[in-house]
């Protein structure tokens, strides 16, 4: 069955559909830093299970390390659990000026 999800490529039929509400067409390769985005935002333990077996570990952490899209508590959570340091997370660069400012 993991073969099988890996050879899909619209990522409405691997994950939960209503995870996509705002996209017509997704290439679960090419739009890869979208998909992961978005699982790790709204998606469920299945769903981040099946993003694990689908993307490599690095690449996850390159997402949760470059996206501005990330709620902040996403980044925190995926920051604390990949031992990323939060000053390298791009969605809490802001938090985390505004308080070395204050």
């Amino acid at each position: 069955m993991k073969a099988e999800r890996q050879n899909k490529t619209d990522p409405k039929e691997v994950f939960n559909p209503v995870l996509f509400w705002d996209a017509d067409k997704i290439d679960i390769e090419r739009n890869a830093s979208y998909i992961i985005a978005r699982i790790l935002d709204y998606g469920d333990e299945k769903d981040i299970k099946l993003l694990r077996e689908i993307y490599p570990d690095k690449k996850l952490i390159e997402v949760v390390r470059k996206s501005r899209v990330l709620m902040p508590q996403t980044g925190k959570f995926w920051a604390i659990y990949f031992n990323i340091p939060p000053m390298e997370i791009a969605c809490l660069r802001a938090y985390y000026q505004k308080k070395s400012l204050e």
